[in-house]
């Protein structure tokens, strides 16, 4: 999962993005967006469901 949202977020997304700016193309610039925005859903669901981020670990320490 770790590798999709990176390959999802950064370089498919750069990719896409200088072939739309290239090619003059409005569709890949939108799905340049769309699998960037994928990526960091992504992203954000590994963030969560790891739970090693600082506010738990503030609260097992707490609790």
């Amino acid at each position: 999962m770790k590798w999709l949202f990176l390959v999802l977020g950064f370089p498919v997304p750069v990719l896409l993005l200088w072939a739309g700016l290239f090619n003059d193309s409005a569709s890949l610039l939108v799905a340049a967006m769309a699998v960037q925005y994928l990526g960091l859903l992504f992203e954000r669901w590994f963030f969560f469901a790891q739970a090693n981020h600082p506010q738990n670990l503030y609260y097992q320490v707490i609790g």
